[in-house]
């Protein structure tokens, strides 16, 4: 097995190689994402290994060493893929400074799955991105998919239907950014850290700019009532934000804009839809979690919530990871929130 970091050529055209991973590519393995880190104070780092495409974020740890986080990869598929790149990643990254590497495979959670991980020498960590989430396959033609949702998700359709609601693809300009930025934070006011205004806008439209997102909106009598960021690599999709109205619901129209959203991907040869996010499996049901609300909404449309293992740590200096963990990682969170007014992550 061999392992180095890519070559300039190969950065310069990142998305097409890291469709050909097991795991047919994820968004935020996306060299898109990479540039909004770049921006916000990580440097990327692309690795290959053997045929396996990897992005990397890094951060310099004062005293400590390099920080390396792979969001939402290695792009593999089973934890015997994972198992065969470990001691190679494990000494390249020795070999560059760092301490700890922090992982996000897409691994389904099982007993038996995560005692494998824990046998590699992989230590659970809090997730970054979500690991809770709703995925619909939307390969089915979408009378098919719409008679798959629940009885009162295809009666709010049909209500939204009847009330004059309209959806429509629209660019994603400074003043669309800011139309949804408004309805987002009002969406998820205390429920998780809303980043700025310019995190945001930057996100949305360098996405757009590399015809990797997408703005939805659905309107009733010309009012926005409810919005969807949906972003698009290879055959996958993923519903990375989403706003409506707290005040003035219409019913039906958030929903009303999934049948939409799925008809727009469709026609770009989506077969996956992920709709990002809800509690886990065991919490969905559970009136006090956060995201209640969330994953009552995506069970709708399917009631198989699929749950990812999360985070895990591949721990390369055990000294300076156990720091890390006691004291650094917290103090380094307080002082990057304190200078950026932002997640660290």
């Amino acid at each position: 097995m061999t392992i180095r970091f890519a070559t300039q050529d190969e950065i310069a055209d990142w998305n097409r190689f890291i469709l050909t991973n097991p795991d047919g590519g994820n968004v935020f393995q996306a060299k898109e994402f990479s540039e909004v880190k770049k921006a916000n104070h990580w440097t990327p780092r692309f690795i290959v290994v053997n045929n396996l495409y990897i992005s990397v974020l890094e951060r310099k740890i004062p005293l400590i060493g390099s920080f390396w986080y792979v969001p939402k990869g290695p792009g593999i598929t089973t934890v015997k893929e994972l198992k065969t790149l470990i001691l190679e990643l494990k000494k390249f990254a020795k070999d560059h400074g760092v301490f700890v590497v922090k992982l996000e495979p897409e691994l389904v959670k099982t007993e038996v799955i995560t005692n494998n991980l824990k046998g590699l020498g992989l230590s659970l960590s809090k997730g970054v991105q979500a690991a809770n989430t709703v995925i619909l396959d939307i390969s089915p033609s979408i009378d098919d998919i719409v008679a798959n949702f629940s009885p009162k998700t295809r009666y709010n359709i049909r209500a939204a239907k009847k009330a004059g609601v309209t959806t429509a693809v629209v660019p994603i300009t400074n003043e669309t950014c800011d139309l949804f930025y408004d309805m987002f934070a009002e969406t998820i006011r205390g429920r998780s850290h809303l980043r700025s205004r310019e995190y945001l806008k930057m996100y949305w439209q360098l996405h757009y700019n590399a015809g990797t997102g997408v703005f939805l909106f659905a309107k009733i009598n010309g009012d926005i009532v409810s919005t969807d960021f949906i972003t698009i690599l290879g055959n996958k999709a993923t519903r990375k934000d989403a706003a409506s109205v707290r005040e003035r619901v219409v019913r039906g129209a958030s929903a009303l804009l999934e049948v939409n959203a799925i008809e727009y991907l469709k026609d770009r040869g989506v077969i996956e839809y992920d709709l990002f996010g809800t509690p886990p499996s065991d919490q969905i049901k559970n009136q006090a979690h956060p995201y209640y609300g969330f994953g009552t909404f995506k069970a709708g449309f399917n009631s198989h919530i699929t749950d990812y293992i999360g985070s895990c740590d591949l721990i390369i200096k055990p000294r300076a990871y156990r720091f890390w963990k006691k004291i650094g990682e917290r103090i380094i969170h307080k002082l990057y929130y304190y200078q950026h007014h932002d997640l660290y992550y």
